[in-house]
C-alpha cells in the first residue's frame, strides 16, 4: 500500500512476507543438513580414546571444523550455548547424570548418549598397598591421595573427593603416570583396549554411581546434521572400553 510516507505493508502483506521469511529459513536449514562439505565443529573435555576416534573419522574423509579442542566442562557447555561449536563431548558420572540432564536444560541444551555406565577403575602403581586386588569401593581408596587431569562437573556430588586438600591436578596422562608412579596417589579412568599401561594396576570401582557415561550435548533447536549423526554412530562403533 502506497502512503506519503512510501510503500507499507497491509497485514496480509506482512503475514506474507513473514510466510516468505520463514520458508527461507528452513530451506537454508535444510541446505545446511543436506551439504557434503559441512564441517564437524566439537568441544570435548580431554579423553584420548576420543581424539583418537575424531582422527579416524577424519583419515576417512570426513571433514572436521577446526574448532577442536580441550575444555573444562563449563567451557564444553559454553562453546555450544555461544555457539561456537556444534557438538560437546562430556563425561558424565552416574552419580551426576540426573543432575546434569537438568543443569543443561536451563541452557536449552539437550544430550545423546555415546556410551552408558562405563566400567571405572582405580589405577595404582605396583608398589601400591591397593595394587592386585580384583575390586574395591571407592570408599576403600579414600585414605589414599587423588591425582586426575579430567575435571568434573561443577555440581558433582562426587566433588568433594576431588577437592580434598590431598588431591592433586596434573595437565595431562604423562603427568598423572609419572605422580602414580613415584606416589600413594590413585587416580580413576575408564579403559579401552588401546590404554592399558602395563607398569600399572587397573582396580574395578564396584559402586555403580561411578560408572561412567560420554554424553555429546547440542542446542535444543538444533536438527543434527548428517555428518554430525555418522559422527556419534563411527564413536560408537569405534571406542570398545573394556
Amino acid at each position: 500500500m502506497r502512503t506519503p510516507k512510501g510503500v507499507k505493508l497491509t497485514e496480509k502483506g506482512a503475514k506474507f512476507v513473514e510466510i516468505a521469511q520463514n520458508i527461507i529459513a528452513e530451506y537454508k536449514k535444510i541446505e545446511a543438513l543436506s551439504s557434503t562439505n559441512k564441517t564437524v565443529s566439537i568441544s570435548f573435555i580431554y579423553l584420548s580414546y576420543i581424539l583418537e576416534a575424531l582422527l579416524k573419522f577424519q583419515e576417512q574423509g570426513f571433514l572436521l571444523s577446526d574448532m577442536l579442542r580441550r575444555t573444562e566442562p563449563f567451557e564444553t557447555i559454553n562453546d555450544v550455548v555461544c555457539q561456537k561449536v556444534r557438538l560437546g563431548i562430556m563425561p558424565v558420572y552416574q552419580a551426576d547424570l540426573n543432575g546434569f540432564a537438568e543443569e543443561i536444560k536451563q541452557y536449552n541444551l539437550q544430550y545423546r548418549m555415546l556410551f552408558e555406565s562405563v566400567q571405572i577403575y582405580a589405577i595404582v602403581s605396583k608398589t601400591h598397598s591397593l595394587a592386585f586386588k580384583k575390586s574395591i569401593s571407592i570408599s576403600e581408596t579414600l585414605e589414599y591421595p587423588l591425582t586426575y587431569y579430567t575435571a568434573v562437573l561443577e555440581k558433582s556430588v562426587l566433588r568433594n573427593i576431588y577437592d580434598s586438600k590431598r588431591s592433586l591436578k596434573v595437565l595431562n596422562r604423562d603427568e598423572l603416570f609419572l605422580v602414580l608412579k613415584n606416589n600413594k596417589h590413585f587416580s580413576l579412568l575408564t579403559l579401552t583396549s588401546n590404554s592399558k599401561n602395563p607398569e600399572f594396576c587397573y582396580i574395578p570401582i564396584r559402586d555403580n554411581e561411578f560408572k561412567m557415561n560420554i554424553c555429546a550435548i547440542f542446542l535444543s533447536d538444533t536438527t543434527l546434521a548428517k555428518q554430525e549423526i555418522e559422527l556419534i554412530e563411527f564413536l560408537k562403533n569405534t571406542v570398545h572400553f573394556i
